[in-house]
């Protein structure tokens, strides 16, 4: 999908401007909604599905793209032999750093500051056992075959590529405000072929953003372009699953359930897809 984006927008510069600024604020976020405190009690913070597709990581280096400020790569790090995580946000690489330190899993986490674009430049080719990918990563990013190529060069054939994101149908919806009851509604088509161009006053976790790096470009891509990407790189997939809780609030009537930590519409109301998660494989 070819994207217009306006005159003048530099779209990775916006989104870094953006995430580099929510790396911090997450990161120092007084009020722990990355439950930062429990991932340093020993608590896996890999949304359960993650997990579940990652599997057994024993003796497997495993490449976490654009991995904010690490917390899901070090939750994996204490199950794999090594994992590197990959950010283009310079606070995202310091902070997930520091956060190595204070996990003592210094020595089985790195961190890499690059756009993804770029992976190849700054990372081995066909080093990685498993490449993972998860919630909210390539909204960001016009060229989704370029990111898929890019990472498919770094797994090792036989090698495993876990992605896991909010359902492209459920973006398309949307809730009155402070209606907690009706039903929702469609605020957006599934196929685009421009740029979305927004202005965050606040985080996803809630907390306000400053002026000046609350703009974000995004772009819209659907299942099919999911599929495709990975076929065009030739990788066999093995697992597609569509499921209802998601690591996040999306729509404020989501509540959260305590025995996996997702968010889910209240019992009563439509079930919907509201996330997939996808298992591909690179041939020997």
């Amino acid at each position: 999908m070819d994207y217009k984006i306006p005159d003048g927008v530099d779209y990775i510069a916006v989104n870094h401007a953006s995430w580099d600024t929510l790396a911090d604020l997450h990161y120092r976020d007084e009020n722990d909604w990355y439950k930062i405190k429990g991932f340093l009690a020993g608590e896996d913070r890999r949304a359960p599905i993650d997990i579940e597709l990652m599997g057994d990581l024993s003796g497997k280096r495993v490449l976490h793209s654009q991995c904010h400020f690490g917390l899901d790569s070090l939750s994996a790090a204490r199950f794999a032999e090594q994992v590197v995580g990959l950010d283009f946000s310079e606070n995202a690489v310091r902070n997930a750093t520091e956060l190595a330190q204070r996990a003592g899993l210094a020595d089985k986490a790195s961190f890499v500051c690059a756009n993804v674009y770029d992976a190849g430049k700054v990372l081995e080719a066909e080093s990685f056992d498993m490449i993972y990918a998860s919630w909210g990563v390539t909204g960001w990013l016009a060229d989704l075959q370029g990111w898929a190529s890019t990472l498919c060069g770094l797994l090792k054939p036989g090698g495993s590529f876990v992605y896991a994101e909010g359902h492209p149908h459920a973006w398309t919806l949307d809730e009155e405000e402070g209606d907690q009851t009706g039903f929702l509604r469609a605020q957006s088509p599934y196929w685009h072929s421009d740029a979305i161009i927004e202005e965050w006053l606040e985080s996803y976790t809630g907390i306000a953003i400053p002026e000046g790096t609350r703009r974000a470009v995004e772009f819209p891509h659907t299942l099919q372009d999911f599929f495709t990407v990975f076929l065009n790189e030739g990788l066999q997939l093995e697992v597609f699953r569509e499921f209802e809780g998601i690591p996040w609030k999306m729509f404020t009537r989501m509540v959260e359930n305590p025995e996996d930590g997702q968010y889910y519409f209240p019992a009563g109301q439509p079930r919907l897809a509201m996330g997939f998660a996808m298992k591909w494989t690179k041939p020997s």
